[in-house]
Parts: structure tokens; sequence; C-alpha cells
């Protein structure tokens, strides 16, 4: 018979003494502290809970410091929420507008409130447009204007307060309303 080169050798059906020891080796700790559960631990399992060891730890603080700061979070976002709707008008609603009181488009649709109430009205015919003391508006079809007027009735100043309607696009502007301001006194 020719000898196998010990690399085309079958392996052997029982293991050898020498194997068995090894194995043991490996699956057993070499102290009985390391042992839990009476269970021998492989070298693959020991890598694994240091993996899990080194991981676990930094995962916990995670989690602990979003349970502390996330509430705080929430809230911080609820109250700047709150407080931008609180500073920005609603859709559709009426808005003051400081400042517009001297814009040529605003006196001109007051000049035109001004002149149609004194063509509806004979009564009125001595109103003189003199100063727009207020001006609200809010988007509607277009827009409509609440606009706070000074004039000049027969040598009294006195406030009216008018409503007008006007879609630019079109030009179209209409007077909904004019009436004496309430409570409002006139200022020289």
């Amino acid at each position: 018979l020719i000898p196998f080169p010990d690399w085309q050798r079958p392996p052997p059906l029982q293991p050898s003494a020498a194997q068995i020891e090894h194995s043991r080796r490996k699956t057993e700790p070499a102290s009985p502290l390391l042992r839990r559960c009476g269970r021998p631990r492989s070298m693959e399992m020991r890598r694994y809970h240091r993996v899990l060891r080194s991981v676990a730890a930094p995962a916990l603080l995670l989690l602990l410091l979003l349970t502390l700061v996330l509430p705080f979070i929430q809230t911080q976002m609820q109250s700047a929420r709150e407080k931008a709707a609180d500073e920005l008008p609603l859709d559709g609603g009426i808005v003051d507008t400081p400042g517009a009181e001297n814009d040529l488009r605003i006196v001109d649709l007051a000049r035109f409130a001004v002149s149609e109430h004194k063509n509806r009205t004979l009564q009125n015919a001595l109103l003189e447009f003199e100063k727009v003391v207020k001006l609200k508006q809010q988007v509607v079809a277009g827009m409509m204007y609440y606009i706070t007027i000074q004039v000049n009735e027969g040598g009294a100043k006195k406030m009216y307060e008018a409503k007008v309607w006007e879609q630019p696009w079109m030009d179209f502007k209409k007077l909904m309303e004019f009436r004496p301001a309430e409570g409002a006194s006139a200022s020289a």
C-alpha cells in the first residue's frame, strides 16, 4: 500500500484525547467566577457579550438623555408655534395696517368713499375729506378695507368709518358701508 500524504489522509472517526482536551479548554472558562448558570461559554459568546457591553452603556445613556431632553424640546417647539400663531393674522381675518394711512391708494379709496356717500345722501353734501386716521384690511374676493376717516362737516371735524371693497384686477371698487365712528373723537 502506498501511504497517503497528511493532507490527503481521511479524518479519524473518533476524536483523539488531545482534541477532546483542546475542545474542553475552549468551552470552559478559566475561572469558575466567569461561568454563569452552569453553562460553558464559547469564545464567540464571550466576544458577543463584550461587544454588547461596549454598545449597551452608550445606548442606555443616549436613551436616558433623550427621555430627559425630549419633553423640554417639545415644550419649546409648542410655545414657539403658539407665539407664531399669536403674531400672525388668520387667513381672511381683519388685520390692522399701521403706517398705511399716507399710502396714496388708500387716500384715493377714502376720497372715493366720501364722494360715494355724498352721492347717495344729499343731506351730507357738506362732507369734505381731510385725512385717513386708521386702516384695517381683510382678504376677501379682492380686498375689504375698513378705513377710519376724518372729515370736515360744516366746519366741525368728525370721524367716519368706511368699508370699501376693491378688486383691482377688475378695476372694481364699491362702498359697502359709511357710518359715524363709534366712540371716536376728532383730534386737531
